[in-house]
């Protein structure tokens, strides 16, 4: 008799009604399509349009040692090395772990590292491994024209 009743119940939940959020993709797509990342010639535009398309209000890459390779605000030398140092014991602690995220009172401070740098977002919500990690490839790649542009002046200067 109980096993019947659990047998009746289980079946009720296990009814998956769950649905894809059609509407709310069809927004993001919406919104998306409205705004342009066309990228300029100027880097510091660049960063600008960084925050734009992954929703961020600022973001730090540091090398391991806490120095910063560039900054999307007029960021402290303090807050790089906090942040190398917060993710480097958190990682001594915790090997395997890949992202830490702290939430704030004004949003959230996420720390990760990828390709050799460490990269320090904040937010006013929380971004997926996932968005972060495209963030980071993207800045990496901004970097890597800005040091090719950078080098090809100078050998016209010379």
């Amino acid at each position: 008799m109980i096993r019947k009743l659990f047998a009746r119940l289980s079946s009720r939940i296990n009814i998956d009604q769950t649905s894809k959020p059609d509407s709310q993709v069809e927004f993001l797509k919406a919104f998306l399509s409205k705004h342009d990342y066309i990228f300029s010639e100027d880097f510091g535009e660049n960063l600008e349009i960084l925050k734009k398309k992954h929703l961020v209000d600022s973001f730090i890459v540091t090398n391991f040692d806490g120095s910063i390779v560039v900054s999307s605000e007029d960021s402290s030398p303090s807050e790089g090395i906090m942040g190398t140092a917060m993710l480097s014991y958190i990682k001594s602690e915790l090997p395997d772990s890949e992202t830490v995220l702290i939430k704030r009172k004004n949003g959230w401070f996420m720390l990760f590292n990828l390709v050799q740098k460490v990269f320090i977002v904040s937010a006013g919500s929380e971004l997926s491994n996932i968005e972060l990690k495209a963030l980071a490839l993207e800045l990496s790649i901004l970097l890597d024209e800005n040091k090719t542009n950078i080098h090809e002046k100078e050998m016209l200067r010379e």
